[in-house]
């Protein structure tokens, strides 16, 4: 929240509370006139809240109008009552919020000229009692407005000093980065972690878990199963519960800690070969924790680089998306309505061309407005791989006709941030080639996360592979996002059935036994 939206919160809120501590006295008197010029000052407040967030809007004359208005419908209740008088106050504190000691004269003055000829008409009788509560609230006014310009500067004096030190705490990033001779990579970090763990512990399907929240994310896939996996993330919560070695059978579970806590599991199967000493491994088990504080210590420092380093990447996409919407998406649209105008005047013999010029612009419009769905997606997401991809489905779906159904079987675990974004980038090219190509009506998506592997599906009924079309652009993209996260890719046409199957498979443990989209292909 920036500082003009926070101060037009305050003053919304100024606004409000006067309007309830108003009622109170008002119900109380009764009287008519008192309670429709509070409606009527409850309603320029309202106006005045809005006018706040118009950045076109000059504030001090609007200050003045809200002044004036509020000012004028107290002075018109004052031949019954003083009620309404408190109200000035709310006005000088916003002057002091919004434009400090400008806002408050600017203010002031004007509730004085108004109440001074308000006074001055003769229809009012001018008693030492109105004058005496005007005065008093007039100056309660210049109090609550020095406290609002007190309010502003300071909360734009913590704004400045927090970017202040934001700087120097990135300043200092920068230049330590080049110092670290591990670098920051958490995956590198990981096997440098496995490689000390197994010169004291004899272990096999190692694996180092990062703990974010409640939940473990692999940092290195290793060589179990789904069945061990699942131990694994007992073993790890039975870590993060006890803040110790952890054993089940001859699976151990050996925390990474630092000062903050625990940023870490390594979990392994004891080798075949090593010597069990129930006795003794408990205690060597905890010297080895500590001796991997240092190595704990530079794991957490990579995580949380690699989180402000996404972060970062997530806010510039959605900037790149913002602009690749609201700059040459409208100029491309724009384009096709040109486009449009000149078909209708065309001659014969132009009538073709201009209608496949404007084929051609749709098919560039509706792939840029791809482009920018896929840079907001891949933004930094709370939301699982499963959930993403349901949602990208959907988006594909309504925009091209196509039913895209989303089949999805996920465990509590998270694959590697880099890891989802490539398989998401998989199944967006997936279901794109399939609603170009395919001819179909119809496209089953299957997705299976079994942390560290995990398999994706999707599936069409059309006309089957084409000649040339393994070797689309399109395709060797695929295979080039497979490759870099270790993943085999096939494409082949349906074993039952029409259409196509695209599969990605992680690990090849978890290939699907019947996959649920191949299971539907004579529907």
């Amino acid at each position: 929240m920036d500082d003009r939206t926070r101060l037009a919160s305050l003053s919304a809120g100024a606004r409000v509370f006067a309007l309830v501590a108003l009622a109170a006295p008002i119900a109380v008197i009764g009287d008519d006139r008192a309670i429709l010029n509070a409606i009527l000052i409850s309603a320029g407040w309202m106006l005045a809240t809005f006018t706040d967030g118009l950045r076109g809007v000059p504030a001090i004359p609007a200050l003045s109008v809200e002044a004036g208005l509020v000012t004028a419908l107290a002075a018109l209740s004052l031949a019954e009552s003083t009620v309404l008088l408190p109200a000035l106050v709310v006005p000088a504190f916003i002057g002091g919020l919004l434009k400090g000691h400008r806002g408050i004269a600017a203010v002031l003055a004007t509730e004085v000229g108004v109440l001074g000829m308000a006074l001055s008409t003769g229809r009012l009788e001018l008693t030492a009692a109105i004058v005496g509560a005007s005065l008093t609230w007039l100056m309660v006014g210049l109090g609550f407005g020095v406290v609002g310009s007190f309010v502003a500067r300071t909360t734009s004096a913590a704004t400045t000093t927090s970017y202040r030190d934001a700087r120097e705490l990135i300043t200092q990033l920068l230049k330590l980065s080049g110092q670290l001779t591990e670098g920051l990579d958490p995956v590198s970090i990981s096997d440098n972690i496995l490689t000390l763990v197994r010169a004291d512990v004899p272990l096999v399907g190692s694996v180092v878990y990062a703990v974010n929240g409640s939940a473990f994310v692999p940092l290195l896939e290793g060589e179990p199963d789904a069945t061990q996996r699942d131990h694994h993330e007992t073993l790890c919560r039975m870590v993060l519960v006890s803040g110790r070695p952890a054993k089940a059978q001859r699976e151990l579970g050996i925390p990474l800690r630092t000062d903050a806590g625990l940023v870490g599991v390594v979990v392994g199967t004891l080798a075949p070969w090593s010597n069990e000493r129930s006795g003794s491994l408990e205690g060597d088990l905890l010297a080895l924790t500590e001796r991997l504080a240092p190595a704990a210590l530079q794991l957490d420092t990579a995580m949380l680089f690699r989180e402000v380093r996404d972060e970062a990447t997530a806010e510039e996409r959605q900037r790149l998306a913002r602009e690749m919407h609201d700059g040459v998406a409208q100029d491309l649209a724009s384009l096709g309505y040109l486009i449009d105008d000149l078909a209708v005047g065309s001659a014969d013999h132009q009538a073709d061309q201009v209608a496949e010029l404007r084929r051609e612009l749709s098919n560039v419009v509706s792939e840029f407005r791809e482009s920018v769905f896929g840079l907001r997606s891949e933004s930094r997401d709370s939301r699982s791989l499963g959930a993403r991809i349901e949602a990208l489905a959907d988006h594909l779906g309504r925009r091209s006709g196509v039913q895209v159904t989303v089949d999805l079987d996920e465990c509590s675990g998270r694959l590697r941030p880099a890891v989802e974004a490539e398989v998401l980038r998989i199944a967006q090219e997936g279901i794109n080639n399939a609603i170009k190509h395919a001819r179909t009506a119809r496209i089953d998506v299957s997705c299976r996360v079994r942390t560290p592997g995990a398999e994706l599906v999707v599936r069409d009924f059309g006309r089957g592979l084409q000649r040339g079309r393994d070797d689309s652009h399109g395709v060797r993209i695929m295979r080039e996002r497979a490759r870099r996260i270790g993943a085999e890719l096939e494409l082949h046409n349906a074993v039952q059935g029409p259409g196509t199957v695209l599969r990605l498979t992680l690990d090849p443990t978890t290939r699907l036994q019947t996959s649920a989209t191949e299971r539907t292909g004579q529907a």
